[in-house]
């Protein structure tokens, strides 16, 4: 069962990556690396704000089981218009100094990142209520719905509205963003009554103390990940942003296969009080999700360049270099996602800060001095430096907590006897 629920959402973020790389194919050949470029900054300064207003949200996996659902989705509303209304007044201020805002939020797109980022996080909300009542499939269909629009929205502005530009993409996030936040609020169908001001309180006082943690921990991966496109940017202009995003996209398309399976350990471990069963299912979906990355990483690299200029545009070519010069780090992100989530699901967030505060210290020096030399490669080997930092980190906290020996982590011929007879019964199902 636990390896079908596996699959299903693996299966489900695989079509998203396959998604995404049309998508990716239509911004190169519609767009231009420019135009990408601008787009991928729009969604980074997205990622980077819905970091604090999800400071609630990301809690919702874990209380869900523990806490009244309706009154979680209240204090998560709340605090999504806060944080939002303070970032407007940031903006705001930062609007005196055009060159200050203009080098973090491209120009004429304060109040469109704004609007994505309440809309992304409403569904977010919705999603994570749904993932804590251990509904999977659920989840996995309104995830689904999210990037099927985005696709089809996507080439329906390119080429029925024939809009060339960021603009496709950026209403093309309003699509993916507002319908799935309806329709998941309405398979949830909340009751909203009238609670004491003390419970609210209360709840509020226990999400921030837990999501705290882990959002500072987001934001620190975060910017581990994403900090060298403002380098880039100064460095080389939007045209090196747009390439560097491309090859993100595509190693980070891998990435999914490792998510998929710690989505399932995250609602798993915060369902159970079996510690021995946490410890156990961690290290199972750890192997599989390191090896599974692998391979497909492998796969990935034996592309040739041509291929990518005659997909993505001759603008593209480099790619094949950010790609090489992240593959480390996407595998030991695939281990980094199950960590993580082990942390999360038992209560000990405070060892992801850590690890990001690790990673970030490794990173900030890193670019300041690869960047500069070797442009989009110096910013995917620092990044991939970075990542494996933080992973060895995890893996000696793992294994102090745990007990746990190095040659547990080995593959071995039960395990891939285990995964065979799952996929057999998956397919014995379906005939």
């Amino acid at each position: 069962m636990l390896l079908r629920t596996i699959l299903s959402t693996s299966g489900t973020r695989i079509l998203n990556a396959v998604s995404g790389l049309i998508v990716l194919w239509i911004a190169a050949n519609e767009l231009g690396k420019e135009a990408w470029g601008i787009a991928g900054i729009i969604l980074l300064d997205i990622s980077l704000i819905l970091l604090f207003v999800d400071l609630m949200s990301s809690t919702l996996v874990y209380f869900t089981p523990r806490r009244n659902p309706t009154s979680l989705m209240i204090v998560s509303y709340a605090w999504t218009l806060l944080v939002t209304l303070l970032t407007a007044l940031i903006f705001g201020m930062l609007s005196l100094f055009p060159s200050m805002i203009n080098s973090l939020v491209p120009e004429g797109y304060a109040l469109h990142i704004l609007i994505l980022v309440v809309m992304n996080s409403l569904n977010s909300i919705h999603m994570g209520i749904l993932l804590g009542q251990g509904k999977i499939a659920v989840f996995n269909s309104l995830f689904s719905l999210q990037f099927s629009l985005m696709l089809s929205a996507m080439a329906f502005f390119v080429y029925v509205m024939g809009i060339r530009n960021e603009q496709a993409f950026v209403f093309a996030l309003y699509v993916s963003y507002a319908v799935p936040a309806l329709v998941s609020l309405f398979i949830i169908r909340p009751r909203f009554s009238v609670s004491r001001f003390a419970e609210f309180r209360l709840l509020l006082h226990e999400m921030l103390r837990f999501g705290s943690i882990m959002q500072l921990s987001g934001v620190l991966h975060l910017l581990n990940k994403r900090l060298s496109f403002y380098f880039l940017r100064a460095f080389s202009g939007y045209g090196a942003v747009g390439i560097y995003n491309s090859g993100v996209q595509l190693t980070e398309g891998l990435r999914l296969i490792g998510q998929s399976i710690s989505l399932v350990q995250y609602s798993r471990i915060s369902n159970s009080t079996d510690t021995e069963y946490s410890r156990h299912i961690s290290i199972q979906l750890l192997k599989f999700s390191v090896l599974a990355t692998t391979l497909a990483i492998l796969i990935l690299l034996a592309i040739p360049r041509f291929v990518f200029e005659r997909i993505l545009t001759k603008d593209f070519g480099d790619i094949t270099y950010v790609i090489l010069s992240l593959a480390p780090g996407v595998i030991a992100l695939s281990a980094n996602t199950i960590f993580s989530h082990y942390f999360s699901g038992m209560g000990k967030p405070t060892y992801n800060l850590t690890a990001a505060l690790i990673g970030l210290g490794i990173t900030i020096p890193l670019i300041f001095i690869l960047i500069p030399l070797w442009g989009l490669v110096g910013a995917g080997i620092s990044a991939s430096v970075a990542y494996v930092a933080t992973v060895v980190y995890q893996w000696l906290v793992f294994r102090k907590l745990t007990q746990t020996k190095l040659n547990e982590l080995l593959l071995t011929k039960a395990d891939l006897n285990d995964f065979y007879k799952g996929i057999r019964s998956i397919l014995r199902n379906r005939e």
